[in-house]
């Protein structure tokens, strides 16, 4: 849980408006600094407008939603969607890519394919521990780091050779993260308008590796002349039942954030529901972080032109769901992200819940643009990319 300030005490230089209003199951929180109260007020209320739009995009609970309409798809039926929910859908494919599949808002399915005893009983005419190893294999050849000498590799394919033949009633992906440059991915972050800039069309010219992941995100993303864009249910068989519970208000915040711009409002911190936060302004906006255990004393970081998003079980207990070892149980108690973008501090803090410390490490080396905060289940805390705009709780 992230814990703001209340009203004209956030900055003691200057006053700061507060409001508030509910939309996608919680409340969002606007504070401005720098105008007056009815001009606040008057662009608040535009920022509340688009977070409702927005939801009317992304809520699996609303049937006319595009979320709810693409769950219903049959196999080989093609649905268009507006630009929100094709980036939104876009960027969850590459993080869910980047992050070795620890992230990923196709998780529902799993879950209810474990309930169900699997994705259908036969997919291409193969039975499910069939499809099932050669998943396996497909994945643990792309997420092989490149600098293994040939000895190591030859000596790894062997024993993954093995392992494969004996056949599995699960998959459990190795803790490697792939690079994005590897997939053909490019992930293109930084300010709330970064997606996963693909070229072409997921599922056309894109596939190698990539057509592993599909069987627990089966959806192709087209984008055709004219602007239109399109959703496919691509793979017989598979489940689908899409969840943005783990990134759709970041992504939320940040697209709405950015109509401040239009209002020429430059100082402001945006609030989704205490898990996410988006700080902007000619001066850092402070935000308690760490807090929610007994054992550890918090910390504050100071957001200038970044968000800060938090996961863990202070509040809902144990609700997240590991994708990769099917489980409902995460490898830590809290996790903490800082990020330029909204929607990429949302989804990493959910994503690195369920990530081992040295995934996380390793992802954080590569992407020197993401803080993190980890507090393990032994009750240690984990800094990564230790940055001039946290102090700790001492």
């Amino acid at each position: 849980m992230i814990r703001t300030k209340k009203k004209r005490n956030l900055k003691s230089d200057n006053k700061a408006f507060s409001f508030s209003h509910q939309a996608m199951g919680t409340f969002f929180e606007v504070f401005i600094a720098g105008q007056s109260q009815d001009y606040s007020r008057n662009a608040a209320a535009a920022f509340f407008q688009e977070i409702d739009r927005l939801e009317g995009f992304f809520s699996r609970f609303d049937d006319r939603s595009e979320i709810s309409r693409i769950n219903r798809l049959k196999p080989g039926e093609v649905l268009p969607v507006g630009f929100e929910t094709y980036e939104c859908l876009k960027l969850s494919f590459g993080l869910m890519v980047e992050t070795g599949g620890a992230f990923n808002i196709n998780f529902r399915a799993i879950k209810n394919r474990l309930v169900a005893g699997g994705w259908g009983g036969a997919y291409n005419g193969k039975k499910d521990y069939e499809l099932q190893s050669e998943l396996e294999a497909a994945v643990i050849k792309a997420i092989k780091p490149k600098e293994e000498n040939e000895g190591e590799k030859q000596e790894k394919d062997d024993k993954e050779d093995k392992k494969n033949k004996a056949g599995k009633d699960k998959i459990k992906s190795k803790k490697k993260i792939p690079a994005a440059s590897a997939w053909n991915v490019p992930l293109k972050s930084g300010p709330e308008s970064s997606v996963a800039q693909t070229p072409g069309v997921i599922g056309t010219n894109v596939r190698t590796e990539l057509e592993t992941y599909l069987e627990f995100f089966p959806l192709e993303l087209m984008e055709q002349g004219g602007g239109y864009l399109l959703v496919r249910l691509d793979v017989p068989g598979a489940g689908l039942d899409l969840d943005l519970g783990a990134i759709g208000k970041g992504l939320a915040l940040g697209k709405a954030a950015a109509l401040f711009s239009d209002w020429e409002i430059e100082d402001f911190l945006v609030n989704a529901g205490g898990s996410t936060v988006y700080g902007c302004g000619p001066k850092p906006w402070p935000v308690a972080v760490g807090g929610g255990f007994d054992f550890f004393k918090p910390g504050k970081i100071y957001l200038k032109n970044r968000a800060l998003s938090g996961s863990g079980h202070e509040v809902k207990g144990e609700h997240i769901f590991d994708p990769r070892e099917e489980r409902q149980q995460s490898r830590h108690l809290a996790a903490w992200v800082s990020h330029p973008s909204a929607a990429w501090a949302d989804a990493l803090s959910t994503a690195f819940m369920v990530m081992s410390l040295d995934e996380i490490k390793s992802y954080c080396r590569a992407r020197p643009e993401v803080w993190t905060l980890i507090i393990s289940r032994d009750k240690k805390s984990h800094l990564y990319n230790q940055m001039d705009f946290f102090e700790t709780g001492g």
